[in-house]
């Protein structure tokens, strides 16, 4: 019993100390999420799924390498615009990547504008 009556006047005092964050207090988010896509080993945007990258809004205008060979990419969620590269210096062959529709190919790069 000692115990327990230890941990919550502990927890009381840390409540009260002001360490604690309040429940209600909103974080404020400085890089908002502009794009979600999906990339897949395989052509088909089915087999070999990857994972999914998210970027925000400061990786607007980067270029960026896949970390994995790419054989299609599928864009789920856009308030930007995607574009995909044959390179991996974000140079050759462009392909604007539109929302829902598969790309198949061997992409090495891409870039998100704002």
């Amino acid at each position: 019993m000692y115990f327990s009556t230890a941990a919550i006047a502990a927890t009381l005092a840390f409540a009260q100390t002001g360490l604690a964050a309040p429940a209600t207090e909103k974080v404020s988010r400085n890089d908002p999420h502009e794009l979600d896509f999906r990339t897949f080993g395989a052509s088909g945007c089915s087999a070999e799924n990857q994972g999914v990258y998210t970027l925000e809004l400061s990786s607007s205008g980067v270029c960026s390498q896949f970390v994995d060979p790419i054989g299609s990419l599928l864009v789920g969620d856009n308030l930007c615009t995607l574009t995909i590269y044959s390179d991996a210096e974000c140079s050759e062959n462009p392909v604007v990547a539109p929302t829902g529709v598969c790309q198949n190919g061997q992409w090495l790069s891409y870039k998100m504008t704002c």
